[in-house]
């Protein structure tokens, strides 16, 4: 992960003493020597949005390095006494003030992650459209005013297959995010996109279809963390649609899925059948 300190004030310089110059000097060399050192690291950082925040960093840090190396001649040559006419040593004049120096930010080492230790904020609000019982996705809106004129390399969604992440980095001064890793149900990614409009973000969550359609979802979010084992069941899927047409279905419908899905929880389900 990168986390990156941005300085808002421009750099000044002490007041010239007989070390004043030599401090600002030190000072400047290792504002340069930061901007070399994050320039290099920012050569791996994938994302276009990290690599932008750290080229910024390194051209204000650039930026800090050459005016304290300006204010460092500035005061090595008031320190020094200019010559008489006459060839004697003129009086030491008292150069001007300088304002301070601000000593250089502390940085935790740059890394090649993506930056998502930022602090963000929940989105204000968001609606979940479930869609139709065999519709094949499941809608996600998320109102921001103005979000479709901001910087689309600053706007993501990571679509796994148990989870989703949208992050919006930097809009009208505020970092956004809406994670959900507990999703009732497991998604397909191919089938899963998002769409920035003028005043929201949509994602579209696709369904997994199995042999007898699309998943039945209830909710966005499951009621309970799933453990590994629940997600790794591929007759999960089947089993909650089984339980679905038995609620809607007419007695003869009910008897047969009750059977069915009793001869599944005490193993007996094919049990009978040689090719089984």
């Amino acid at each position: 992960m990168v986390l990156i300190e941005v300085i808002d004030d421009e750099p000044a310089a002490p007041a010239p003493s007989n070390g004043g110059a030599d401090a600002a000097k030190s000072r400047s060399e290792e504002r340069l020597r930061d901007a070399d050192e994050i320039e290099k690291a920012a050569e791996s950082v994938t994302r276009d949005s990290a690599r932008l925040h750290l080229q910024q960093l390194v051209t204000k840090l650039r930026k800090e390095g050459q005016a304290l190396k300006r204010v460092a001649a500035s005061a090595a040559a008031a320190a020094s006494p200019a010559p008489s006419d006459k060839g004697e040593d003129a009086p030491a004049t008292k150069p001007a003030p300088l304002p301070p120096v601000a000593d250089p930010p502390k940085r935790a080492p740059a890394s090649v992650q993506p930056p998502r230790t930022a602090k963000y904020q929940s989105f204000p609000t968001y609606q979940v459209d479930m869609g139709s019982y065999n519709s094949p996705t499941i809608s996600v809106y998320v109102p921001l005013n103005g979000i479709g004129k901001h910087d689309k390399s600053k706007i993501t969604c990571e679509l796994k297959s148990t989870s989703f992440d949208l992050v919006v980095a930097d809009f009208e001064g505020r970092s956004y995010r809406l994670l959900n890793d507990n999703l009732e149900k497991d998604i397909d990614p191919s089938k899963s996109k998002y769409v920035v409009k003028p005043n929201k973000i949509i994602i579209k969550l696709g369904k997994v279809k199995g042999e007898y359609g699309y998943d039945s979802w209830t909710q966005l979010t499951a009621k309970k963390k799933k453990t590994s084992e629940e997600k790794k069941d591929p007759t999960a899927g089947i089993m909650d649609l089984m339980k679905d047409m038995y609620d809607s279905g007419d007695d003869n419908m009910k008897k047969m899925i009750g059977e069915t899905m009793y001869k599944q929880r005490t193993g007996q389900l094919n049990k009978d059948d040689p090719m089984g």
